[in-house]
């Protein structure tokens, strides 16, 4: 056991099976539960399941998953450093992802079976992975295996491999060894996945008709290697990938939405860079999206795997003219060397941008990782530095070190970062230039051993933080420090926060907040208070709320936010979101919101139709996106997929007009000889 007491027994039994032929691996796990009837079983989504907002042995833990669920993790090339992993709840739901660096991303697809069935003393899961879904190295002794089981209502955690609190799942380290899988099969290490589909689109606004359209492409992908893999797209189409959340925005700087567009992913945990949130050197979101909108793709080019003790990930795109952009060729290209256990060296370079422009970005990065330090502990060290050519005038490169320690009951952050002002690389993301930055966090996060406390309460958070940013010639233009005096996670799962931020700003020029409310260059400083409370989610009802309130610039605000979901019996997951803002400056009253309402319905783990109505105030654009999504087999789907939006003109209490929608029938194949 992990939680809540590393090593101690588990309080429900738990049995594994693996068997293999030459084309698939086996897994059968057996949860024995002596209250099978409070066995959670919430979601039927794909993709959901297994998701946490936290994770063991590297820092705060907040809540897991709304079901009870097993999770897999395979290690097929016994380096030690990546893996696969196979999440599969109570009902059958599945999600898969990579691992690298210790971090899961549960945003591939890759195609394997699993179904699940509650039973009287328990429930069952069973697991097929084909080889053709994984690269492995060929006659190896053993391959990296664990396992863990969450029991959501009791926030239990039993582990295979890895018992410490500040051991990661996502470690292959950590993992057993599974012996003995030998003659096996990839088959010609081919896949290949058509498309076809057929869309109509009315912009009412223009000509208010629909006009109809046909196309199909394909993507290619060919396993040079075991463990490499070459793969092309033509006429590349991302219709099915779910639209952005939107968001309110009362800063100065861009959001940032993470990459959804399957093709994008396969292959991306090797362009992960050890700069900072602040900076990614290779945005892939840069290629084929301008201002929410897809631009066409002609054909591209991957190339991603490892060779030994290097991992590669390379990329060539082309795109089509889109106003405002012309037609556009990019590269990007990322090589890392393994060193030690958990340490590798690295490489980047980037050459292009979506507006045509010249730009070439070349960078270093060296990270120094172990899960062993002082016995048992993790820690992190890190430095990079990059060069852009581009037509800017100024500094063209930029620098930083990071440090992490963190850890179950103590943890330490630290980053330094210095960004030249003429930093701007294309394919990149960047918050800021001409700026340099210092962060260091501190938490200390005991659990409770006796009293009523011990009965109540898993484990308290006590966090300070100082976030600071410096003009190049030394000038303070931003700090932000964060007392964290009380925060707890219950032992049934409840969390809830308190936190003190004290924020100094220097704008360097006029900005406009909102529409209409222009700040004028200068210093501000202002204080906040937040909090924030949710249920545990593995419950059919749960709901989670933030408040910030205090000081905003030269005047003060409120930003509520709240959710509300609900499950019902699996089948359905309805969810409802809302930020408001509320805020007086001398210049005028801020008002934004944003309403947010998902409506799921799932007939089985293969079968679902997903809702998704958007409302915000600064755009006055009420969303709807609808997807149908059939997986009649494995890697083979059909998709339904339909958007509108409608605006509400001149003043909020005007009615709704039809903006336009778009309606596509897609068929996707997956054929693997």
């Amino acid at each position: 056991m992990v939680e809540p007491v590393p090593g101690s027994e588990p309080t429900e039994k738990t049995e594994l099976r693996v068997l293999y032929d030459e084309g698939n691996l086996y897994l059968g796990i057996f949860c024995y539960d002596s209250e099978p009837k409070r066995i959670a079983s919430n979601s039927l989504a794909h993709d959901q399941t297994g998701r946490s907002r936290g994770w063991y042995g590297m820092g705060r833990q907040t809540a897991s998953t709304s079901d009870d669920v097993v999770r897999v993790l395979i290690d097929p090339f016994l380096d030690k450093r990546t893996a696969y992993v196979f999440y599969v709840n109570s009902r059958g739901a599945r999600s898969e992802g990579l691992v690298s660096g210790g971090n899961a991303s549960l945003n591939w697809d890759g195609v394997w079976e699993a179904k699940a069935r509650i039973q009287n003393n328990g429930w069952a899961a069973e697991i097929k992975i084909p080889y053709k879904t994984i690269s492995f190295k060929k006659d190896l002794p053993a391959w990296g295996l664990n396992v863990e089981r969450y029991i959501a209502r009791k926030q239990e955690t039993i582990r295979l491999s890895g018992i410490s609190r500040d051991a990661n799942f996502n470690n292959p380290m950590t993992a057993a060894e599974l012996e003995g899988i030998s003659d096996i099969r990839q088959g010609l290490g081919i896949t290949i996945r058509p498309y076809g589909l057929v869309a109509a689109q009315n912009d009412r606004l223009l000509d208010n008709k629909y006009n109809w359209k046909a196309q199909g492409g394909v993507d290619l992908y060919k396993n040079l290697t075991p463990n490499l893999v070459a793969a092309l797209t033509y006429n590349t189409d991302f219709a099915e990938t779910e639209v952005d959340e939107r968001r309110i925005n009362l800063t100065r700087f861009p959001l940032f939405f993470p990459e959804k567009r399957m093709f994008f992913l396969e292959g991306s945990e090797t362009f992960n860079f050890s700069s900072s949130v602040s900076f990614f050197p290779f945005f892939s979101r840069r290629i084929g999206l301008y201002q929410g909108q897809q631009v066409p793709i002609n054909f591209g080019a991957k190339l991603y795997g490892k060779v030994g003790k290097f991992n590669l990930s390379m990329m060539d795109m082309e795109t089509r003219a889109f106003d405002p952009l012309p037609r556009s060729n990019m590269f990007a290209g990322r090589v890392t060397y393994d060193f030690l256990q958990e340490s590798k060296i690295g490489v980047i370079v980037t050459n292009g941008s979506p507006s045509g422009d010249r730009n070439t970005l070349v960078g270093f990065d060296i990270n120094y990782a172990s899960s062993r330090f002082a016995g048992n502990k993790n820690i992190w060290l890190a430095g990079w530095a990059v060069y852009n050519w581009n037509d800017r005038e100024g500094r063209h490169h930029g620098f930083g070190l990071r440090a992490n320690y963190p850890n179950d009951l103590v943890g330490i952050e630290s980053t330094y970062a210095y960004y030249g002002e003429a930093l701007d690389p294309g394919l990149g993301y960047m918050m800021r230039q001409g700026i340099q930055t210092f962060y260091l966090k501190l938490s200390y996060n005991p659990r409770p051993s006796r009293g009523w406390l011990d009965r109540a309460v898993r484990q308290f958070f006590f966090e300070a933080s100082g976030d600071f940013y410096w003009k190049l010639d030394g000038t303070l233009e931003t700090s932000r420090l964060t007392f964290e005096p009380l925060s707890f996670r219950t032992e049934s799962g409840e969390n809830f926060n308190a936190s003190v931020v004290v924020n100094h700003d220097v704008l360097p020029y006029d900005f406009e907040v909102a529409e209409g409310l222009v700040l004028p260059a200068g210093p501000y400083d202002f204080t906040n208070l937040r909090l924030s409370f949710n249920t545990a989610t593995y419950r059919p009802l749960s709901f989670d709320l933030n408040y910030t309130v205090g000081g905003f610039y030269s005047g003060h605000y409120g930003d509520f936010n709240a959710g509300l979901t609900y499950h019902f019996r699996g089948n359905l997951d309805l969810s409802f979101n809302t930020n408001l803002v509320r805020g007086t400056l001398p210049q005028g009253q801020i008002n934004e919101n944003v309403y947010q309402l998902k409506l799921d319905f799932y007939f089985s783990p293969d079968l679902g139709f997903m809702n998704y109505i958007q409302y915000d105030s600064v755009s006055r654009l009420l969303g709807w996106s609808a997807r149908f999504r059939w997986e009649i087999k494995p890697g083979n789907f059909i998709y339904l997929i339909y958007n509108s939006n409608w605006e509400r003109r001149w003043d909020p209490a005007s009615r709704f007009y039809a903006v336009g929608d778009r309606g596509v029938f897609k068929v996707t194949l997956s054929i693997r000889p």
